[in-house]
C-alpha cells in the first residue's frame, strides 16, 4: 500500500457503509487497480462484509419466526436467582439474539483487519522502489524479493529479503528495523545501506553509507558486529564469521544510480559492472583484452552509448550475438 494502511481500511469501511464521497470512491478504485495485492485485500474485506450482511438478513428472518413462537409459547419467562425471581420479556431475548448474530461476524472482520497482512514486493526484470508503511524507502534490484507486513506491530519493524536491495530506513529509535536474509540479521534504527544476498562467493554483503548498522546471525546474537559508514560486512549462510572491511567498490550502487566511475580499471571488471547495471550478458572474446584498462565516468547513459565509448577507446569490435554482446579486439600492451 502506498499510503497509510489505516487510511485505506477506513476508506473501505466508509465505502461499505455508503459514506464515501465520489472522490473517495474514485481514489479507492484507483488503489484497487494499482496492485493485485490491493485488489485481493479489497475482495477479502468484501467477502467478510457480505458475510455480515447475510447474517444480518438471516437474523431478521429467524428472529421474526422466533418472535412469533415466543408470543405463543412464552409470555413472561422468569429467571430465578436464589430467592429472587426476575421477569425476562421476549423483546429482551430478541435484542440479545440480534446482538450475538451481528457481533460474531463483526468481531471476525475486526480480527481480520487488525491482523497485518503479509505483502511481497518482487522486482522481476527491472528495479522496483517502494515506500513501506513506516516511511522506509526500499529499492530492489532485478530478481530481488522483499516480504513485509501491511503495518509494523510489536517492538520491531521486520522484513525479509532475497536478492539485492537498497534501504533508506525511517528513523524510529523505539522500534528498530530488522532485515532478515536467511540466517543473517541486520538491525538499524534509521540509516541508509545496501544488502546483497546473491554475491558471486555465496555470501551476504552489507555496505553502509551513513548511520550505524548492527549485523549478527539469528542463532548467535552474541556475534553482533557494528558497521560504520564506508564499511562492508560479508557473512556466510551457515557459519558465524563476520568479515568486516573498508568498502573499496565505488560502483556498488551503480545498479540503482546508473552512475559508474572507472579509474584505470581492467576491462573484465568494467564488463562485469556493465552486465549487472544493464542486466545484459556482456563477454570478452579470448584473453587478449585482459590487459586493457579504462578511465571514464558514465552517468545514466544507455548501454549503447557506453559500448560505443569502449569501442572507440580500445578499438574494439562489437557483435550482438542474440544472447548478449561480445567484445573482441587486438588487445592492449599497456595501460590506457
Amino acid at each position: 500500500m502506498k499510503a497509510n494502511d489505516t487510511y485505506y481500511i477506513d476508506l473501505i469501511a466508509r465505502y461499505f457503509f455508503s459514506e464515501a464521497t465520489p472522490e473517495e470512491i474514485r481514489e479507492l478504485e484507483d488503489w484497487v487497480k494499482a496492485d493485485t495485492a490491493n485488489a485481493e485485500k479489497f475482495s477479502a474485506y468484501q467477502k467478510t462484509w457480505n458475510m455480515m450482511e447475510n447474517a444480518r438478513v438471516a437474523s431478521s428472518i429467524d428472529l421474526d419466526h422466533e418472535w412469533r413462537d415466543l408470543k405463543i409459547k412464552v409470555r413472561k419467562p422468569k429467571l430465578e436467582i436464589g430467592n429472587w425471581k426476575l421477569e425476562i420479556f421476549p423483546w429482551v431475548l430478541r435484542i440479545a439474539a440480534t446482538f450475538l448474530l451481528l457481533a460474531v461476524p463483526a468481531f471476525l472482520l475486526y480480527r481480520y483487519i487488525s491482523h497485518p497482512a503479509e505483502n511481497q514486493l518482487t522486482a522481476s526484470t527491472e528495479m522496483v522502489e517502494q515506500t513501506l508503511p513506516d516511511g522506509t524507502i526500499v529499492t530492489l534490484n532485478a530478481g530481488a524479493t522483499l516480504s513485509y507486513p501491511s503495518r509494523f506491530e510489536g517492538a520491531f519493524r521486520k522484513v525479509a529479503l532475497q536478492g539485492e536491495a537498497w534501504f533508506e530506513v525511517a528513523h524510529d529509535k523505539a522500534k528498530p528495523f530488522i532485515v532478515s536474509a536467511g540466517n543473517v540479521r541486520i538491525r538499524v534504527v534509521g540509516t541508509a545501506f545496501s544488502v546483497n544476498t546473491n554475491t558471486f562467493n555465496q555470501t551476504n554483503e552489507i555496505i553502509l553509507s551513513n548511520g550505524v548498522v548492527r549485523v549478527y546471525y539469528e542463532n548467535k546474537p552474541e556475534t553482533m558486529s557494528l558497521l560504520l559508514p564506508g564499511e562492508k560486512a560479508e557473512m556466510g549462510t551457515d557459519d558465524d564469521i563476520i568479515l568486516k572491511t573498508i568498502n573499496k567498490d565505488v560502483n556498488f550502487l551503480a545498479w540503482k544510480t546508473k552512475y559508474m566511475v572507472f579509474n584505470n580499471t581492467p576491462l573484465n571488471e568494467v564488463v562485469a559492472v556493465l552486465a549487472k547495471v544493464y542486466h545484459t550478458n556482456i563477454r570478452l572474446s579470448g584473453d587478449r583484452l585482459s590487459n586493457c584498462r579504462i578511465t571514464a565516468t558514465f552517468d545514466r547513459q544507455s548501454i549503447e552509448s557506453v559500448i560505443n565509448v569502449l569501442k572507440a577507446t580500445l578499438d574494439l569490435q562489437v557483435r550482438n550475438t542474440g544472447a548478449g554482446i561480445e567484445l573482441s579486439g587486438q588487445g592492449c600492451n599497456k595501460s590506457m
